[in-house]
């Protein structure tokens, strides 16, 4: 029994039906049972890091269509990945990738008692599938873009790192050695070892093994993936990965491919027709386990309908008083960037505090509320997300101190629910791209095409290589013109402001905002204003106090603090362990006025 007084240890007939995926943990794993009755269950591997930060949302959609269809199934994170136990970087075992898809594997024959399964992956996930279909314990395979070849999928990674170098401020070789870092996501020398060794073209599969070839558009190796498969006298089927580059382009841009989603099902149903088990008692699992000796962490659901996901993390055997809520930056689900909020969560119960990392509505593992619009960011919608966390975690914790934590999107929501829910005592800000949002901004064209500051423009338009490259065609001339008018005219209102009052947007604005810190500063609310170098939510800092933020020395309670050699998603590990540094000297902070008042 832990501090709070619920059984760590006791296990609990999981439902045979449920519209959501039911949280599980296993040998270190982290899992979601999506219920059905039919006999033949489905076990789902991710992909891995970037690809599927982007994918979490469509992979639960994936696994909630085809339970809805009668299939079961399953989806877990790997070793040191996501949700599941353990340090990516210490990982030393090069089989535990391998060994934790057939634990997952006997897992679904434990929760769904099946008559067959059938294993569908994304990825890396449509690598390491060969792991059950060569062995002969699975009855069809769907492979989705598939990692063919693991060494060569190494070397797509380190070149994708080296590209994307100018935004995500590491390189490949920032990894441990042997090893590899990419976009922050990191392998260990082990894990690329077991990578390597993943070649679907000398994989011994049974000539029967039912296997649909998801293909990407122009895709050389899909299509010599499938052309080999029809040589060696595999049963394969063939479907193109409708909207695949919508999909992994970015998290928050992130598109789910519903039509392809709905063709595998549609495969399924004509492969392996759903059909119907007695309805027996659910088999009994706990999502209670201890990633941390003196952490205990609890997968769960929670709000109206279970709508809400979230993982809490509290101290083993100690009393806390302080809460922390980690919110979702941008759709990158409740991990976080680089897996960095985990990390943050763990740490901080070690610390003392009980942590709550959460999915708000729409992103992730979490279902939308009725009726709520696709786009959720930016939304006044999303502080009941915050308030059913708050009033959660309070109840379940005890806590009489909480404080929100979230970078950019995440940042402004945690500014918005601080100054409308007198239950938060704190909050932290990171990399705020916004603190006032206009209600009158498009956020799907905010969030896709940036603005950035009309000096930054001027310098380009005397840029020999920006001129060069409007001459030849590769910059919209009309567009970036367009840009630079509105920069100059959201620059003349803020000029402008003080004569125009109420006419000037400027105006309008900067009325929400300081009505909103004077409220938190009434109520004796500190807030930590976080930013890297050069990130362009300091226009911000600018734009509504000045350039050398005068205006913030009327709010007491606000301090800022700069990040030196960071990006805007704080990619360097040093750069998050220097951010680390802050958030926990400002919890203790927080924690000790609560606790002398």
């Amino acid at each position: 029994m832990n501090r709070q007084g619920f059984d760590t240890s006791t296990a609990a007939p999981v439902a045979r039906m449920s519209p959501v995926a039911v949280p599980i943990a296993f040998d270190g794993l982290a899992g979601y049972f999506h219920p059905a009755g039919g006999s033949t269950a489905i076990l789902l591997l991710s992909p891995w890091g970037y690809e599927e930060l982007c994918s979490r949302k469509s992979y639960r959609m994936l696994g909630e269509k085809l339970a809805a269809a009668g299939y079961p199934c399953l989806r877990f994170d790997y070793p040191a990945t996501a949700n599941s136990h353990g340090d990516s970087a210490d990982l030393e075992d090069k089989s535990a990738w391998r060994n934790s898809v057939k634990r997952a594997l006997a897992e679904l024959r434990r929760l769904a008692n099946p008559d067959r399964v059938v294993v569908i992956g994304q990825g890396i996930g449509a690598g390491l599938a060969a792991t059950l279909a060569e062995g002969g314990e699975v009855a069809g395979q769907v492979l989705l873009a598939p990692v063919a070849q693991g060494r060569a999928y190494l070397r797509e990674l380190a070149a994708w790192t080296a590209m994307t170098q100018p935004t995500f401020l590491v390189k490949a070789s920032d990894g441990p050695e042997g090893g590899l870092m990419a976009g922050g996501f990191v392998l260990s020398a082990a894990t690329a070892d077991e990578i390597k060794s993943i070649n679907l073209f000398k994989a011994q599969l049974p000539s029967g093994l039912k296997t649909l070839l998801v293909e990407r558009s122009g895709h050389p190796g899909d299509q010599k993936l499938a052309g080999h498969f029809t040589e060696t006298g595999l049963s394969v089927e063939t479907l193109p990965f409708e909207g695949y580059a919508d999909y992994v382009s970015d998290p928050t841009l992130s598109v789910p491919p519903v039509q392809t989603l709905e063709r595998i099902v549609a495969w399924m149903k004509a492969s392996f027709p759903a059909d119907q088990l007695e309805l027996a008692p659910g088999a009994e699992c706990t999502a209670v386990s201890q990633p941390l000796p003196d952490v205990v962490e609890e997968a769960l659901r929670f709000g109206p309908d279970k709508m809400f996901f979230g993982v809490l993390a509290t101290p083993l055997g100690k009393e806390t008083k302080t809460a922390v809520v980690i919110l979702n930056s941008g759709y990158d689900h409740s991990i976080g960037w680089a897996r960095m909020s985990v990390g943050f969560a763990r740490s901080l119960a070690e610390y003392g505090c009980a942590v709550l990392r959460m999915d708000l509505a729409g992103i992730g593992e979490s279902s939308y509320w009725p009726n709520q619009p696709a786009q959720v960011l930016y939304s006044d919608k999303q502080l009941d997300d915050v308030r059913a966390a708050v009033g959660f975690v309070k109840e379940r914790t005890g806590a009489d101190t909480v404080i929100l934590f979230g970078r950019c999107s995440g940042a402004y929501l945690a500014l918005l629910a601080a100054s409308a829910d007198e239950r938060v005592n704190a909050a932290f800000l990171v990399n705020s791209r916004k603190l006032v949002w206009d209600p009158d901004e498009d956020v799907d064209k905010a969030i896709r095409e940036p603005i950035q500051t009309l000096s930054s423009y001027g310098r380009k338009a005397v840029d020999l290589n920006t001129l060069k490259r409007v001459v030849s065609g590769d910059i919209n001339l009309v567009s970036a013109l367009k840009k630079v008018t509105r920069a100059a005219k959201l620059k003349a209102d803020r000029k402008l402001a003080p004569v125009l009052g109420n006419l000037s947007r400027h105006h309008r604005l900067f009325k929400i905002l300081t009505n909103r810190l004077k409220l938190l500063k009434q109520r004796g609310v500190p807030l930590c204003l976080v930013y890297s170098d050069n990130d362009r939510g300091l226009l911000e800092l600018h734009n509504w106090f000045g350039p050398d933020r005068r205006g913030l020395k009327t709010y007491p309670n606000i301090r800022v603090e700069a990040l030196p050699d960071a990006d805007h998603n704080l990619t360097p590990v040093a750069a998050r362990q220097q951010m680390f540094a802050l958030l926990t000297d400002f919890v203790a902070h927080v924690a000790s006025s609560k606790s002398s008042k």
